[in-house]
């Protein structure tokens, strides 16, 4: 005999509409409601587990069972019971549309917890098809998302979040400036960086990382006139925070791109002028082929420091290039405190020069 009734379970917060179950499973749900309440666990299961085996499987008092078995592993602080009893009810099929929508959310949040990400992702995801998640469940995807590197499908659900709850926390930003970073989108991560600057002006690692991703852009001008920016917002950043966006870019495979960093920087006062520093600048327009660039840079610290060591890197560029005039001079300038070794070499150089004019 089948009875009509209505069924709260509040344990799982979800409702179950007019639906007819067999009485002696409803009596057996009541009982281990009310011992539940009590703080019975034991009694609560064994009421359960002894209804469990007169169901049917595929069958609503199964699935209505199954499930209050994993609401009370929850308070029992069971979270892998409760995965499992969750699931199982799950697999029936049989709940309503709100109470199955309630317990995969919920089913979801354990499995997040318990590092089975996909499965929570999977679950989630059909919920947001049916236009059934939440805000803070959408919160959950994106965290989801994110462990899984699923960029891409992280970030207009974070766009969402900020656009219905601009106040949200600042990790927020934060998620959807790395995101974007991550994905190499670079424009859209500064968007973001100059978002959390607006919360928090004088916060400089945020002035770091947006002219960190201004460089990665390869707008090394705006990345420097931004580090500036801070500066003459009472920002300190220290030279070695300075030297590791340079260093970014070396690491990147990006020596050019390192080289105009270096120098406006530089240029723009934030980097001291040093014989280290010019020096690094010249072997990176070098590194980067910019002969151009890297010859007048040697010859420049050359005449600065009168080093032969400098007068010979500009004269091995200016013998790559056949810039044989250029060469004879600066091969003139080397000698002086070249050593026997940089002499010889020197001296084979001078010969090709020669001959090479000779044949011009």
């Amino acid at each position: 005999m089948r009875i009509l009734l209505w069924l709260l379970l509040s344990v799982a917060c979800s409702a179950q509409a007019q639906q007819t179950i067999d009485p002696q499973v409803f009596q057996a749900l009541n009982g281990a409601r009310e011992a539940q309440q009590s703080k019975d666990f034991a009694a609560a299961r064994i009421q359960l587990e002894a209804a469990l085996s007169t169901t049917e499987p595929r069958s609503l008092e199964r699935a209505l069972v199954q499930q209050r078995l994993g609401y009370l592993a929850i308070e029992r602080q069971r979270n892998a019971e409760a995965i499992d009893w969750l699931r199982k009810a799950l697999a029936q099929k049989q709940l309503d549309d709100q109470a199955a929508s309630q317990d995969r959310r919920n089913l979801a949040q354990l499995l997040a917890q318990a590092g089975e990400n996909a499965e929570a992702v999977s679950l989630l995801e059909t919920e947001l098809a049916a236009g059934r998640l939440p805000l803070d469940t959408r919160r959950l995807l994106v965290q989801l998302y994110n462990r899984l590197e699923r960029y891409s499908k992280a970030i207009p659900l974070a766009e969402q979040v900020v656009r219905e709850d601009p106040g949200v926390e600042a990790i927020w930003y934060q998620l959807l400036a790395g995101m974007n970073y991550r994905l190499q989108r670079y424009q859209a991560a500064e968007k973001w960086f100059r978002v959390l600057l607006r919360r928090e002006p004088h916060n400089a690692q945020i002035w770091r990382q947006l002219a960190g991703v201004q460089s990665l852009d390869r707008r090394q001008v705006d990345a420097a006139a931004t580090l500036r920016l801070a500066y003459e917002g009472g920002i300190r950043l220290s030279e070695t925070d300075l030297e590791n966006l340079v260093a970014l870019q070396v690491a990147a495979g990006a020596p050019w791109q390192a080289a105009r960093l270096l120098e406006a920087l530089v240029q723009q006062k934030l980097l001291p002028v040093s014989r280290n520093r010019s020096e690094r600048l010249a072997q990176l327009w070098q590194q980067a082929r910019d002969h151009e660039r890297a010859q007048n840079a040697w010859l420049q610290l050359a005449r600065s420091t009168g080093q032969a060591d400098h007068w010979i890197r500009a004269a091995s560029i200016q013998l790559e290039r056949g810039r044989w005039s250029e060469l004879l001079d600066t091969i003139a300038q080397a000698r002086s405190g070249a050593s026997v070794q940089q002499r010889q070499m020197l001296d084979s150089w001078s010969e090709y020069a020669r001959r090479a004019l000779e044949q011009g």
